[in-house]
């Protein structure tokens, strides 16, 4: 049996830790020289062995290997940093038809329109909560302990419900005036609830 070693000869040492020439290249990728010059005019070499260019193969592949997905899935997975100067309007222009699409077919919500709907649900609970309390003290006399007792289940849920509201809201980056519409809509909330309370 072949005593296996992990030593390359001094060819493949500077391929891999160097770059490759245009030769090396065609083997490596099976290529014709007249394609891999096509392929290759738009990347620079990364430095020169014995006069002779020599590119990083790291860097070479890319222009070289055809995407084992189509052109679309690949440009779908580019960061939009990567696309071409001229297509970056497309890009977003792009981005701003499915937005509209989206809207349209009530897929994608407005920021302000989330919040006012989650405010109007969290009116609703708070007034089920309310009403909780007398629901059950009119079915089965409660006594002042029973009473505050199911106050302070209630309270603390609304409590954990706002709170739940606000981080929501806090862990993306949203605008200042979302922001502020959020914290409107919980002060709104609790200063009714002050109110009910007096």
């Amino acid at each position: 049996m072949a005593k296996r070693t992990d030593a390359f000869d001094e060819e493949s040492r500077a391929i891999i830790y160097e770059g490759a020439n245009m030769g090396q290249l065609g083997r490596i990728f099976r290529m014709d020289h007249r394609v891999l010059q096509e392929k290759l005019y738009n990347c620079p070499p990364t430095g020169t062995r014995n006069g002779v260019d020599i590119w990083d193969i790291s860097v070479a592949a890319p222009h070289l290997v055809k995407p084992i997905y189509d052109i679309e899935t690949y440009i779908k997975r580019m960061h939009h940093n990567d696309l071409p100067k001229f297509l970056t309007k497309e890009f977003w222009a792009g981005q701003r038809s499915k937005q509209e699409f989206l809207l349209k077919e009530g897929d994608l919500w407005q920021t302000s329109r989330v919040v006012k709907a989650v405010g109007t649900l969290m009116k609703m609970v708070k007034m089920s909560v309310r009403l909780m309390t007398d629901s059950v003290d009119r079915q089965s006399e409660l006594s002042d302990v029973q009473r505050r007792l199911i106050r302070g289940l209630g309270d603390s849920m609304l409590e954990e419900l706002y709170r739940s509201v606000v981080e929501a809201f806090s862990e993306k980056p949203v605008s200042e005036t979302i922001r502020v519409e959020v914290d409107e809509t919980v002060a709104e909330l609790r200063k009714e609830e002050d109110a009910d309370e007096l």
